[in-house]
């Protein structure tokens, strides 16, 4: 379609990250004990260390919302004032929903509420299995999932997005840091910004696509008495790969887009079907109880590291899903920053934000509080069935004791199909992008070649089935940390470049840097069969 790509590779980006990659995968191959001493230190270096980092960022990033989506900043139209939205709000709010922590939804809906249910904090002072615990389980479970995590991949969507579109940079990660101080950083920064963007959001893809994996094969096994095996695991990441390939083929607009309705679409029809049939007015009052005990203890809760009082559930669980989270973070957010072109800043932090966390509290409420009322009640033992099978296997148990279970778990498998290959799309789709150069303004539809997106979809692949393979569950959990705790210092540099654009004088002189700094010039030139558009027209 286009003869001149508008992407060149940039090796000192590319080569270290595959190098990287390659000596973690063949230590956890070759020396399993070795990789688990290793992954032991990370957790100590990142999660135990620097706990205390966690909840006052999350609170600026609340703040920092907040603000944006009440004052005048919020109307701030991302690409200029003539800039149209590229997509209907159902096709936003679905883009930045399901390419964010769908597939993580669909693996915890009942296990993470059912492991707090069943093993609360012991700060909360709670029994296990009581009615206290239940709402407790629910609350924490909304707070980490969904009005928590979403600030991280907004907050660098919104910095990407002013600084890309607004400021005509270049579509890669580090382009945010011109937000600084009006000017682009030093193409050296940039390429280590880029190198650590792109590791985190391989390690957490790797999680994503290693935790499905197990998931979708115990569906198999659920379904049609497939065993749970190596192979298994094998063909399931091949038919994985080969979804996403085709959506990538497709692009955003053509491919992406419109499997994220459908998924999106299935959603809601799940959680109304499960609304109806399960103990509706019991879900009703846990949403309502939940939600406002969250709320009521959000600075509290979020803020609670364990470290005095010697809890190290806050480490295993809250702290290492948000800093395993936020290893996608910089590449979702650039994902999601090429999306939002033609929404205002107010448009990005409703669909970024406030329409993904009410999605996914819905979710986690309905099938949380149906899992725990089948436990309490004595009607289905689904903890029992974790402790014995894992924990991918327990919404095939919740399913599969419905009526007619066996066609809620094949309508929860293609869930769960079209989740995986949308979280993988739209990450191997920005992967590409930040690993290469940027020598000419894009065209219409145009996108990394379709060659750097095969590589990086093949990378996580392999990544994903040699960490379950080679360590399970922990293994997979085990990647994500990998890359986050750098991307998390580079949250907080986010952020603050958004108050710093905030101030009316200051976003003037950095759009009027931005024809002095416009685009493409430390790129390394190639040579074009047509000339470029005048620089005064480049985005």
């Amino acid at each position: 379609m286009f003869k001149d790509s508008a992407y060149k590779m940039n090796p000192v980006v590319f080569w270290p990250v595959v190098i990287i990659m390659a000596i973690i995968l063949a230590v956890s191959f070759i020396n399993q004990d070795a990789f688990a001493a290793g992954m032991a230190k990370v957790v100590d270096i990142e999660v135990v260390s620097l706990k205390f980092l966690i909840g006052p960022v999350i609170l600026f990033l609340v703040v920092t919302s907040i603000v944006i989506l009440v004052s005048p900043f919020g109307k701030k139209k991302i690409g200029g004032e003539d800039a149209k939205p590229q997509y209907s709000n159902f096709s936003y709010w679905g883009l930045c929903i399901c390419s964010t922590i769908a597939i993580g939804i669909v693996f915890w809906g009942v296990g993470y509420p059912m492991t707090y249910f069943e093993t609360p904090w012991q700060n909360w002072g709670v029994e296990a299995e009581s009615a206290e615990a239940a709402v407790r389980a629910i609350a924490q479970t909304n707070l980490e999932w969904a009005w928590g995590q979403y600030l991280l991949y907004g907050t660098f969507a919104m910095a990407m997005a002013i600084a890309i579109y607004n400021f005509k940079q270049p579509i890669r990660t580090s382009s945010f840091l011109y937000l600084l101080n009006g000017k682009p950083a030093k193409p050296w920064i940039n390429n280590v910004i880029d190198i650590i963007c792109l590791i985190g959001i391989v390690a957490g893809v790797t999680c994503s696509l290693g935790t499905g994996t197990m998931q979708m094969s115990s569906g198999l096994n659920a379904i049609f008495g497939i065993p749970v095996n190596n192979f298994t695991w094998l063909i399931v990441e091949l038919g994985v790969v080969a979804g996403f390939l085709a959506m990538s083929v497709g692009g955003i607009a053509k491919g992406i887009r419109i499997v994220t309705d459908q998924n999106l679409r299935l959603y809601y029809i799940v959680m109304i079907i499960m609304l109806i049939i399960g103990p509706t007015v019991y879900i009703l009052d846990m949403f309502t109880e939940s939600t406002g005990f969250m709320m009521n203890h959000f600075i509290e809760s979020v803020c609670y590291t364990g470290g005095i009082d010697g809890n190290d559930m806050p480490i295993y669980w809250m702290d290492w899903l948000y800093i395993s989270a936020v290893a996608f973070a910089p590449i979702v957010g650039l994902f999601i920053a090429q999306v939002s072109k033609g929404r205002t800043l107010r448009e990005m932090v409703i669909g970024n934000w406030i329409m993904p966390a009410l999605v996914n509290t819905a979710w986690f409420v309905i099938f949380g509080a149906m899992a725990i009322k089948k436990q309490s009640d004595g009607t289905q033992d689904i903890w029992g069935a974790i402790e014995s099978l894992g924990l991918e296997s327990a919404m095939w148990q919740f399913f599969g004791d419905l009526p007619a279970g066996i066609v809620f778990c094949i309508v929860f498998f293609v869930v769960i199909y079209l989740s995986f290959v949308t979280l993988a799309s739209s990450s191997t789709t920005t992967a590409a992008v930040t690993c290469m150069n940027q020598v000419r303004k894009l065209r219409d539809g145009e996108e990394a070649p379709l060659w750097m997106k095969a590589i990086w979809a093949l990378v996580m692949a392999v990544s994903a089935y040699t960490f379950i393979t080679a360590a399970g569950i922990t293994g997979a959990k085990s990647a994500a940390l990998i890359g986050g705790m750098p991307s998390w210092i580079l949250l907080g540099v986010a952020g603050f470049c958004l108050w710093r654009v905030m101030n009316p004088e200051t976003y003037a002189r950095f759009e009027k840097n931005a024809e002095k700094y416009m685009g493409f010039k430390e790129d390394e030139p190639v040579e074009l069969k047509e000339p470029l558009e005048p620089a005064e027209e480049t985005e």
